[in-house]
Order: C-alpha cells, then sequence, then structure tokens
C-alpha cells in the first residue's frame, strides 16, 4: 500500500497509515486487544493498560499502550509475549480485587486465567476509574465531573460531590460507562442523575421524550441558528432523512 509503514504483528505483515494509533492498526488487522478505558469516540488515555503490547525498536524491546502509541515507523509488535500476559494478568489481579462484581473485569480475568486472591481484600466497586464519563463530559463542553481524591481514594462525580451546576442531563457519561457505575434514572417527565432532576422535553412529532430543558437550552446557546428538525427526537430524525435520501433518489432514477 502506497505511503503505509508495514509492521511485523505476531511476525505477520500489516500494513499501517502512518500516524495511526497502533491499538487501532491491531484491531484492523483482526487482533484482540483487550481494553476498558478506551472509546472510539473518546481521546485516548492509557488508563487501565491492559492494551499493552511489545515492540521492537531497532535493538530495544518495550511494553507500550497501544491506544497512546501512533505508528511513525516499521516495528515488530508482539500482543501475547510471555511480558504482555504477565502484565496483563497482574494488572486484572488488582482489578479483580477491586471490582469483582464488574462484568468486563471478571470476562477479562477469565480469558487470561485470572482469579481472586485472598491477600487481596475485596473492595467492591462499579467504578473502575477508566474516566470515560469524564472525557465524554468533557467533549460535551460541559465538564460537569471530574476525579478527587488520590490513588485508592481516587472517585468520580461531579465538584464537592454536589449536583453539579453545568450538567445538562444530556447521560452522554451514563452511555459511555462500561460497567453501569454512573446512574441514570428516568421516567416518562424527568431524568436524574448525579442526584440532579432534569424535565425531559417531548418531540413535537412522536411525542417521545429526547432531551433535557437543559441540553436543548444549552444547544440554542451554543450552536445559533440551529434547524428547526432540532425539536424532534433522532429516530423521527432519522425516518425525515431515510425518507429525503429516498425521494432524491426516486427522482435521479430515469
Amino acid at each position: 500500500m502506497k505511503g503505509s509503514i508495514v509492521l511485523r504483528i505476531n511476525g505477520a505483515a500489516v500494513p499501517a497509515t502512518p500516524g495511526a494509533r497502533l491499538l487501532d492498526v491491531l484491531k484492523g488487522a483482526g487482533v484482540f486487544i483487550p481494553t476498558l478505558c478506551d472509546h472510539p469516540a473518546l481521546p485516548p488515555l492509557g488508563g487501565c493498560r491492559l492494551c499493552l503490547v511489545e515492540v521492537e525498536e531497532g535493538r530495544r524491546r518495550r511494553l507500550v499502550a497501544s491506544c497512546l502509541y501512533p505508528v511513525e515507523k516499521p516495528l515488530e509488535v508482539l500482543t501475547e509475549s510471555p511480558r504482555v500476559q504477565a502484565a496483563r494478568r497482574y494488572l486484572l489481579t488488582l482489578l479483580l480485587a477491586r471490582h469483582p462484581r464488574v462484568e468486563a473485569v471478571a470476562e477479562l480475568a477469565a480469558r487470561y486465567g485470572v482469579q481472586a486472591e485472598a491477600r487481596l481484600a475485596a473492595e467492591p466497586q462499579e467504578c473502575i476509574l477508566c474516566l470515560r464519563c469524564v472525557r465524554a463530559c468533557a467533549a460535551e463542553g460541559n465538564d460537569a465531573i471530574g476525579t478527587a481524591w488520590r490513588g485508592r481514594e481516587k472517585t468520580v462525580g461531579p465538584p464537592f460531590a454536589e449536583p453539579p451546576e453545568a450538567c445538562v442531563g444530556c447521560g452522554a457519561c451514563a452511555a459511555v460507562c462500561p460497567t453501569g457505575a454512573v446512574k441514570v434514572e428516568e421516567t416518562a417527565e424527568r431524568r436524574r442523575i448525579w442526584d440532579r432532576d432534569f424535565t425531559l422535553v417531548r418531540c413535537e412529532r412522536c411525542g417521545r421524550p429526547f432531551a433535557t430543558v437543559e441540553q436543548l437550552a444549552w444547544a440554542a446557546k451554543e450552536l445559533p441558528g440551529a434547524p428547526p428538525e432540532a425539536r424532534f427526537c433522532p429516530r423521527c430524525r432519522r425516518e425525515d432523512e431515510a425518507r429525503l435520501i429516498g425521494r432524491t433518489l426516486g427522482s435521479a432514477t430515469p
């Protein structure tokens, strides 16, 4: 492939686009790489470190977080070397002790033959500190939640553990949470998240609740000149787009 860089991944030659994330190249080649903190719609963090792989650069071999590693030159990459497997098992041992009831952690632990160790006291917690929710909120432009404390006491939530004023109740944080730690309670009229209640707005066409008052107010402020379709739910907008495409294609047919 012209302009590409050739990597040797577990002995196989794989072309890669310069600047691409190594993780994306590996997944594109069909190689399984465990991840917990990575999400395609969010900037990479390298927090869980489970995506570690071994790369050879000249005479040097080292472990790198593939979600943060840009492909810039030919490399040899090992995704299941003894060093990689040992590192993943160690990380999963710690994760399993802290989050024994989290399904995503338990599945990866079983895949790598990791079992809970009696010497590590169980601390059942749903939040794995992947910070997907924090990054999603920042990407939305709200920064309503963040981290507090350090080390084992580190937590995720709004400032001073109070209902966040900057939150618009969009639910993006809950949507990207891999463990269900971000709780959302919703009725036909209201949504509750981070101990704050929001009134839901109904679609002007189908009547389904689809956004909060604060969410639409934020959109009107940040996206002036929003089209009238903003009053409709995503489902109705998709139906409108499908009808428009159908009419366009129909008129183009001889």
